[in-house]
């Protein structure tokens, strides 16, 4: 029984952790993808407006590319909206229940179900980006991937040796 509650914790809080992947800032900290405000809001996955704003330059997107990623973007924004509306709306209700209600549960699998949801939606988004891209320009998208990933990796050490 103490396992059960101690997984269905951790479940919880990673469901809630993951609804607010869905919050929208209302724009204010402009257009700079995922930690930024305007992208996905998922780790590990640059959002559209990332590469159609800032990334357009580095990757040397043309005109033509650039239309094309803003109309696979404006396609695909009600679907993230209904998302994160859902999310929001867990999230509201999660917040007005006690931690050992039995709704909870139901709230935690619901995000668990929109989480899957947006992952999938996400990386079909991302696969028509792709499709879009030259070979060199996935190829320096990669790159900087892994510059990213690289510095993050780094910041986390440093954040672990001043503990």
């Amino acid at each position: 029984m103490r396992t059960h509650k101690a997984a269905l914790l951790v479940f919880v809080t990673i469901a809630m952790l993951a609804t607010t992947a869905f919050a929208d800032d209302g724009g204010k900290r402009g257009d700079r993808g995922p930690r930024g405000g305007a992208g996905f809001g998922m780790p590990g996955i640059p959002g559209p407006e990332m590469i159609a704003g800032r990334m357009a330059e580095r990757l040397g997107l043309d005109d033509t590319q650039r239309e094309s990623i803003r109309n696979i973007v404006d396609a695909a924004r009600p679907e993230m909206e209904a998302l994160r509306d859902k999310a929001r709306a867990n999230r509201d209700e999660l917040a007005t229940l006690d931690a050992g209600s039995p709704e909870v549960q139901s709230i935690a699998i619901s995000n668990g179900e929109l989480a899957t949801e947006a992952t999938l939606l996400f990386t079909r988004v991302r696969g028509e980006i792709n499709a879009v891209l030259t070979e060199e320009q996935r190829a320096e998208l990669a790159e900087i991937k892994t510059l990213r990933d690289e510095r993050r990796g780094e910041r986390q050490q440093r954040r672990e040796q001043q503990r």
